[in-house]
């Protein structure tokens, strides 16, 4: 009878260490820190000149002066039959061109193609069929 009772006892003193245990690794875990540094301390975001870092502007377009680099400029048709090559129109031509957009026929996977793009800065793609 003693034997039973010494042996519950000792399992359950076992489980009781053995789960303070495993509460305490977290925590101690959690004041361990490593850090790596790239380069020098003090340049990086946050460290510069300008409105991208918080304090300003500074020169040039988009530093606040001028049209920022999205809505600047137009879609160059060369740009453009150079973008349509690329996403696979062979015999790649321009054949209409306003303020608004560029349309760019050829030919794709044997079936005529047609792309359009904006008239805008990097000629964003409007459609393609």
């Amino acid at each position: 009878m003693f034997g039973k009772i010494a042996k519950a006892t000792t399992l359950a003193t076992v489980i009781a260490i053995g789960t303070a245990g495993m509460s305490t690794t977290p925590a101690a875990a959690g004041g361990i820190g490593i850090e790596f540094q790239f380069g020098s301390p003090g340049y990086g975001p946050g460290y510069g000149h300008g409105p991208r870092y918080g304090n300003g502007p500074a020169w040039g377009p988009g530093w606040g002066q001028g049209p920022a680099w999205g809505n600047r400029g137009f879609c160059k048709p060369r740009r453009a039959v150079k973008k349509a090559r690329n996403m696979g129109v062979r015999k790649a031509r321009i054949v209409r061109k306003n303020n608004r957009k560029v349309v760019v026929k050829g030919w794709r996977h044997g079936y005529p193609a047609k792309v359009v793009f904006a008239n805008r800065h990097r000629c964003p793609v409007i459609a393609l069929r």
